[in-house]
């Protein structure tokens, strides 16, 4: 159940205590009720722990928590009527009315009506929550104190990307080698081939799977790779679009298979297809739908299939069936140590490896359970005492839950504090396989009244907390090393979906909708895969029996065919709404009745066709987060918006809006506020720069059309460098505009108003059309670190008219820099862009003495056209923690300066395209990986000890490759490529090179072929070498020890008798 009792009851107990506090009750004509209330909620929030446990396998206790469920959300309804009724009446009293009733809920308690049905209800409230205390007494329930609301930090716990630390043992390793090298082999039985991984939930079927995906061969051998989640429910419409290569876009009007099928086959028609389809449950995904759909795709298209049933990998008629089999102790003792980061000392380790073996055994090789129990070993003391506590924990052996989900699973769950868990089983509320955004996730989250910030935290930051928590428990998953995406793993969305049971559905069909009978009604519900055919389709039968549902707290997903008139009847029966996700509908006009949702906290219509927004949406008092991005149809705002006093996030990016509605500075909750503009006065009805002023609880601001701003005092009202909190802020201005001087001048004195303050952590600047840029970034010396000590992104984009680059080099805590198309009058990037001038100017004035970029990682500059040299003299300190550059279309860029071969220790990664002017790269001792395309004048690669992987495209006159000792991997492409660099290996240790990727001409290839060619004597040392042809279509493929050489080339054009064997490889 999304509503964990204790956490809610808690909460509802404490905004009781200020209700106490002033004797309402008496006003309401019920004394003592509320006092009897907390008494009675009081009781029973000391047994619900245990109830929560208990009623998996009691059905007793699982009926009475539903009923003191219904009725806990009955109260919440109660306290929110309060609530809003106290808000109409502050709002409309005077200063003196105010000041005879302190606490705002007393001055509506003066209406006879409102006073008397609020207090009926709290009176009606005192008698259900007796009858449901009185049951409590026949389960024998133990007292336990609540929880201590206490996110678990991440700052003690080291991560790596999670790609490598959750693989252990050889035998992923020896499946992905495997496993690609058949993939791209040329096997010519059908058109398309299928492969599958087949083991047990939770086996590591899909980590085997992203590997193979994401491995570089299966990328360069395949023209289109898509991935797909099937799942048990999957939609054939849904599949069809996911696999469609083209944009989403050309599909919009597709409902049916009919229709889909045949552009899905074009899309893909003489195409090589690589297509994971991950979690299939029935071979029909593949028989009966897409094996016609993708028979014209080109030869040597492969599908990988990952199933828990080998039966239907065999009815799927897979060429290749690979077991993933559990792993050993030893080995789940491995994954356990990586997961809990147990690389300290040894004796540590060693001191728990006892209860650390016990506690994996009962995990029974399965990596997912070793890593949710890790989970949980993270949140503990390193103790042997702690992990004892873990192993004896009775959640292990919990009876009554499916058999997939008992142990190690429930565990995880069972350890989580109440308000994670309410958090963790929202999760189930979207469909398997789905991937929920950071910001998403938390904002509903907030919205259902989940997440109570302590201290100075904001809800919003706690709300991240809670997210990382439950992605450090491994409860939630991310590849993103910024960790803004997740999703969940479908064996702990099923133990999810079990615990939420019949509170929250996925429906697609209108019998899954289900019946409110039972004594726990519906609450929430996400609609998905609903394709209308006809005015009688699923959706219109889904929205009959949803308007039913009368206590309905959330309506979210697939509701872009629902009509007006259905969403009027919505509006005006479901009342109790309190989060609303209509992205994407097509519907023209939001109906007046969209004011009787005075509950709602969460209301987005993105995307969605809609024009006009009604006036009434001021009565939505509650409403905290209200998101329109991309609602291009949308050119006004209601100017009741002001009212919306409990906003916290207005979301107006990229849509054409015309200017704010006056008053939008009374918002002052606003946290997130995203596309302000300023495209008219106060006269016109539009509201200016001023609003932002009094919005001091900002902490991430865009503003677009800057150019529109008339003066520099109409940015100054705006009062941005007066906003403590503030910690992203985006500047835009209107791309591609033609500015007059008058225009330039214009918008340089507007930015110069725009400081932001110190709490600044990203900038973002777009299209500036300024010649320089304001002072505040121009600082230089010790002043910039102190105006912006906390900044670690700057990215500015389309700033063509800048003449210089801003110093930016002592910003303290900077980690990344963008700079991208800036003007064609930057010809030289010097010292002054690390650590600024003297007032003297001129490169003798700088403080060499100063580290320039202390924490910088990551450095791109994108399309320089004129740029041509990059001062940074060996005497400059600079970036010791760079580890990525990318240089992107600087075309005139003549070297890489010495201060970066000498300073820049911590490189590993370069990226260079299309620096045409570049001869030579070389001396950077600790680069480890270096991409090269598109600059034909690179000569030689030489002096890079630790570099392991190189790639080169185009680049041809690149002869000399010196001293690479460490080099594992290199590619080299050039489709015209006729011949191999004469000194190719010159520096190579072909001991180390285990694979030589490259494509390259047909002759080249059949020169390859050919044992007494040049090229065979450049390339017979290395262990692995692979040529292809444009396009794949032919290729060579000679393995070392043990020896083999295969291909497809022509063998009239090559005789076998010409071609490398066996004899002549052993003799190499």
């Amino acid at each position: 159940m999304a509503m964990i009792l204790s956490a809610f009851v808690c909460k509802f107990a404490y905004l009781l205590v200020d209700l106490a506090k002033e004797e309402v009750d008496v006003l309401l004509g019920v004394p003592g009720e509320i006092k009897k209330l907390q008494n009675k909620l009081s009781m029973i929030s000391e047994v619900l722990a245990d109830a929560e446990r208990r009623r998996i396998n009691d059905r007793a206790i699982d009926h009475w928590l539903k009923q003191l469920k219904d009725v806990m959300y009955d109260a919440d309804d109660i306290l929110d009527r309060c609530r809003i009724e106290a808000d109409k009446c502050s709002e409309g009293s005077s200063s003196t009315s105010s000041a005879c009733f302190p606490f705002p809920l007393l001055s509506c308690f003066q209406k006879p009506l409102i006073a008397h049905e609020i207090g009926t209800k709290i009176r009606e409230l005192n008698l259900n929550l007796e009858e449901i205390s009185r049951g409590r007494s026949e389960f024998n329930l133990q007292i336990s104190s609540p929880d201590k609301q206490e996110v678990t930090s991440q700052k003690s716990r080291k991560t790596s990307p999670v790609e490598e630390i959750d693989i252990v043992g050889s035998e992923i390793e020896e499946h992905t080698r495997s496993v690609v090298d058949l993939l791209i082999k040329d096997d010519r039985r059908r058109n398309i081939l299928v492969f599958a991984i087949v083991g047990a939930g939770g086996i590591g079927k899909t980590t085997l799977a992203k590997r193979i995906y994401n491995h570089r061969r299966i990328g360069e051998g395949f023209s289109v790779k898509k991935w797909v989640c099937v799942s048990q429910n999957f939609d054939d419409i849904n599949l069809l679009k996911d696999i469609y290569d083209g944009t989403t876009g050309d599909l919009a009007g597709d409902q049916s298979k009919s229709s889909l099928e045949p552009k899905v086959e074009s899309s893909l028609g003489g195409k090589k297809l690589f297509l994971v389809l991950d979690d299939v449950w029935t071979a029909e995904v593949w028989c009966d739908l897409l094996c016609n759909t993708l028979k014209s795709c080109a030869a040597g298209s492969r599908i990988l299939v990952t199933a828990r049933n080998e039966q239907i990998a065999r009815q799927m008629l897979a060429v290749d069936i690979r077991r993933v089999n559990k792993l050993s102790l030893e080995e789940s003792w491995s994954l356990l140590c990586k997961k809990v980061d147990l690389g300290g000392e040894e004796g540590e380790i060693q001191d728990l490896k006892d209860v650390g073996m016990e506690i994996v055994k009962k995990c029974d090789g399965l990596p997912l359970a070793i890593k949710a129990v890790a989970g949980v070993l993270c949140t503990k003391e390193r103790t042997g005492r702690a992990w004892s506590v873990v192993l004896q924990s009775t959640a292990w052996s919990t009876s009554g839950l499916p058999e997939e989900i008992k142990g190690a699973l429930y565990l995880s769950y069972e350890d989580l504090p109440s308000y994670l868990k309410q958090c963790f089983i929202y999760c189930s509320l979207f469909p398997e396989d789905y991937t929920l955004r950071m910001d998403y996730i938390t904002q509903l989250w907030i919205a259902e009244g989940f997440v109570k910030a302590e201290g100075s935290s904001t809800m919003e930051e706690t709300a991240q907390e809670y997210y990382r928590d439950l992605i450090m428990r491994n409860l939630l998953q991310t590849d993103d090393d910024h960790q803004s995406e997740c999703n969940m793993h479908d064996l702990l969305h099923c133990l999810a979906r079990y615990l939420a049971r019949d509170e929250s559905w996925v429906v697609s069909k209108v019998h899954q909708v289900g019946s409110s009978n039972g004594p726990m009604k519906l609450r929430r519900v996400f609609v998905s895969n609903v394709h209308e055919v006809g005015t009688n389709g699923p959706m219109t039968e889904i929205a009959d029996v949803l308007v039913k549902k009368d206590t309905l707290r959330t309506l979210m997903g697939n509701m872009r065919l629902m009509s007006e008139i259905q969403m009027d009847l919505f509006f005006h029966k479901l009342s109790r709404l309190r989060v609303l996700d209509m992205s994407q509908s097509q519907i023209q006009r939001l109906p007046d009745s969209l004011g009787n949702l005075i509950h709602l906290r969460y209301l987005n219509i993105s995307y969605a066709k809609i024009s006009v927004i009604p006036e009434t949406i001021g009565n939505l008092r509650n409403l905290q987060f209200l998101e329109m991005h991309g609602c291009e149809h949308l050119s006004r705002l209601p100017n009741s918006i002001a009212n919306l006093r409990n906003l916290r996030s207005l979301g107006l990016a990229d849509t054409m809006v015309a200017g704010m509605p006056v008053g939008l500075g009374r918002l002052q909750n606003l946290h997130t506020l995203y596309g302000f503009k300023q495209q008219g006065n106060r006269s016109e009805g539009l509201g200016t720069m001023e609003e932002l002023r009094s919005l001091s609880c900002l902490t991430v601001l865009s503003i677009e059309k800057l150019e529109c701003i008339s003066s520099s005092s109409d940015a100054r009202g705006a009062e941005l460098r007066n906003k403590p909190k503030l910690r992203s802020l985006r500047l835009h201005c209107t791309p591609d505009l033609q500015s007059s001087e008058e225009q330039m001048r214009r918008i340089e004195e507007v930015f110069e108003e725009l400081r932001p303050p110190p709490s600044l952590e990203e900038l973002r600047i777009n299209n500036y059309f300024g010649r320089d840029f304001p002072k505040w970034m121009a600082e230089t010396s010790s002043s910039a670190s102190v105006l912006f000590p906390n900044l670690r992104e700057l990215h500015l984009f389309h700033c063509k008219y800048c003449e210089r680059l801003p110093p930016c080099g002592l910003l303290p805590n900077l980690e990344r820099l963008d700079i991208c198309d800036f003007a064609a009058s930057v010809i030289d990037v010097g010292s002054e862009f690390s650590v600024g001038t003297s007032s003297g100017g001129g490169r003798a004035g700088v403080d060499t003495s100063k580290y320039a970029f202390p924490k910088l990682k990551q450095l791109w500059f994108v399309c320089m056209p004129n740029w041509q040299e990059w001062h940074w003299d060996k005497g400059t300190q600079a970036m010791p923690c760079l580890k990525h550059l990318y240089l992107w279309n600087c075309p005139k860029l003549m070297s890489l300066p010495e201060g970066l071969l000498l300073h820049a220790t911590s490189l590993t990664t370069l990226h260079i395209t299309s620096a045409s002017s570049l001869t030579t790269i070389e001396n950077l001792i600790s680069l480890k990986e270096l991409y090269i395309e598109y600059s034909p004048n690179v000569e030689k690669v030489s002096d890079l000890p630790a570099l392991t992987a190189l790639e080169v495209w185009h680049c041809t006159k690149l002869q000399v490759m010196g001293n690479l000792p460490s080099l594992k991997w290199m590619k080299l492409g050039d489709h015209e490529m006729k011949s191999l660099p004469s000194n190719l290996l010159k520096g190579v240790y072909t001991a180390h090179l285990e694979e030589l990727e490259i494509w390259c001409s047909m002759e080249l290839i059949r020169n390859i072929c050919e044992s007494d060619s040049r090229e065979w004597q450049i390339i017979q040392g290395i262990q692995k070498v692979h040529a292809y042809s444009r396009g794949g279509s032919v290729h060579a493929f000679y393995n070392k020890s043990p020896f083999s050489f295969t291909t497809n080339l022509n063998t009239s054009s090559c005789s076998s008798s010409e071609m490398p064997s066996s004899s002549s490889g052993a003799a190499l």
